[in-house]
């Protein structure tokens, strides 16, 4: 496609108004540069929004306008009529070109002049109060005589649109609320879908756009259920082994099976690690920090409820994930009434089953020597002085593995690109796995029971074992 035939956006407002988060946040690229600092944008800069390597269109984000009453000044001087507005910009930005003065309007102005489809963005600020001295800027994108939209930014908390909306609608065909640190991926692809109205040529390749952009949101829930799925499947199947020597005292026998713990938790710690970021990879974030709690396999009260705040649960909630996995099974299990009661159909073995996992054993899984009677049936071929750790046995934290994996997912997908900062996993509102149907937790328990077989023979799990829980994953994070 030649470089002019791409439908191009010059982005365009006040100073510090959130273009560059504009365009960041449209072209899903957090390598942008954005700053609180006001100017940080000097020179125009394009950028194209690709998909499979093919340009679908182009956003120029410009310098903010600095001096805009002056400008229209000097562009009124050098005009007579609205037939020549055209060219009385062209005359401004020749003779300013690298005058210093008005360099950010020479700046912001030229890439609205060159040839092929362009349109301009004209971003403001909505949660500042309208003001007169807006209305210059305006003015003078009003003299370009190019389609355009405006967008109503929030950088601060106040709501100044209804303020806004009627003097935008005096210069623009188009009006948009578009929030560029909390748009998602459905709200960008409604605006993307408005671009085409702007102009007849431009709505065959915004078409495309559109398409395109659908498919990949399709693909990356596809990819991101697969990774969650890997992770869970290989952390709930997972078995730490260590050789050892046969310990003198009980304080050293201690030692290892510490030892031995705290790979088995190094280990977990670094698949969701890993699987972390090739979701974050997979919607088109570089590696994020995140405000999170860890979880943590001691003390040996892993119910601890300073661990468990990352995910808003009380014991009563904890309780009832664990009759999901004790429920599940039999088919007998109620949808959660907010995650803290039973409905009445619950059988009396699953709430009794419940009160056993919280009340009873806690550990995540168990530890196994040759001095199990069932060691040689659990591992067969391990001989000599072998310990061995998992697969996990506490179906609750099996559980907790799955929310975890849930709520970052639900961040990252809703996460602007434009937004800077640690992802913010201690707010979990959003996903849990007591919003799940009967029928999905069903395939959970299913899927969890294959993996604690596997893990226990020394297997891995069969790969279809993986993709139903990826296919029940998937569904779930699309609401279907």
């Amino acid at each position: 496609m030649n470089t002019h035939s791409i439908p191009t956006f010059v982005v365009v407002g006040h100073v510090n108004k959130g273009k560059s988060s504009v365009v960041a946040t449209l072209l899903e690229d957090p390598s942008i540069p954005i700053d609180l600092v006001p100017g940080t944008t000097t020179e125009a800069a394009a950028y194209d929004f690709k998909i499979d390597g093919k340009s679908i269109f182009r956003l120029i984000d410009t310098p903010g306008f600095q001096e805009a009453e002056a400008t229209l000044e000097q562009l009124q001087l050098r005009s007579k009529n609205a037939g020549d507005h055209q060219n009385a910009i062209r005359d401004f930005i020749k003779e300013f070109d690298g005058a210093g003065r008005f360099h950010d309007e020479v700046e912001l102005l030229r890439p609205l002049l060159q040839p092929g489809p362009v349109g301009l963005l004209y971003v403001v600020d909505a949660s500042r109060p309208y003001r007169a001295t807006h209305e210059a800027e305006m003015e003078i994108l009003r003299w370009v005589g190019r389609p355009g939209m405006a967008l109503m930014n929030r950088i601060g908390e106040e709501d100044h649109a209804e303020s806004w909306r009627p003097v935008l609608q005096q210069f623009f065909s188009v009006v948009r609320d578009f929030n560029a640190h909390e748009a998602d991926a459905e709200t960008r692809l409604r605006l993307l879908a408005t671009f085409g109205e702007l102009h007849e040529d431009w709505k065959a390749p915004l078409k495309a756009a559109v398409d395109s952009f659908s498919a990949r949101t399709k693909q990356r829930a596809t990819q991101s259920s697969d990774a969650m799925a890997r992770f869970l499947v290989e952390s709930w199947s997972h078995v730490e082994m260590m050789n050892f020597t046969p310990a003198n005292s009980s304080a050293e026998g201690g030692k290892e099976a510490a030892k031995l713990s705290a790979r088995y938790e190094k280990y977990l710690r670094k698949l969701e690690s890993d699987a972390r970021r090739t979701v974050e990879s997979v919607y088109g974030f570089a590696p994020l920090d995140r405000l999170e709690l860890n979880f943590n396999l001691t003390p040996e009260d892993l119910f601890d409820q300073e661990g468990w705040r990352l995910f808003g649960l009380s014991q009563a909630q904890l309780t009832a994930r664990a009759a999901a996995a004790g429920g599940v099974a039999g088919g007998v299990l109620d949808l959660f009434t907010g995650g803290l009661s039973f409905g009445a159909g619950v059988a009396l073995g699953s709430v009794v089953g419940a009160a056993g996992v919280w009340f009873g054993s806690q550990r995540v899984a168990k530890q196994w020597t040759p001095e199990h009677t069932r060691f040689a049936r659990l591992f067969p071929g391990q001989h000599g002085h072998v310990r061995a750790f998992g697969p996990i046995a506490n179906d609750a934290f099996a559980w907790v593995l799955l929310d975890r994996a849930l709520v970052h997912l639900r961040v990252v997908q809703h996460r602007a690109h434009a937004r800077q900062g640690p992802l913010n996993l201690e707010d979990t509102a959003g996903f849990r796995v007591s919003d799940m149907s009967a029928d999905q937790r069903k395939v959970v328990d299913h899927v969890l029971r294959d993996c604690q077989g596997a893990g226990k023979q020394r297997q891995a799990p069969h790969p279809e074992v993986v993709q139903n829980l990826a296919r029940c994953l998937k569904a779930f994070a699309q609401g279907d």
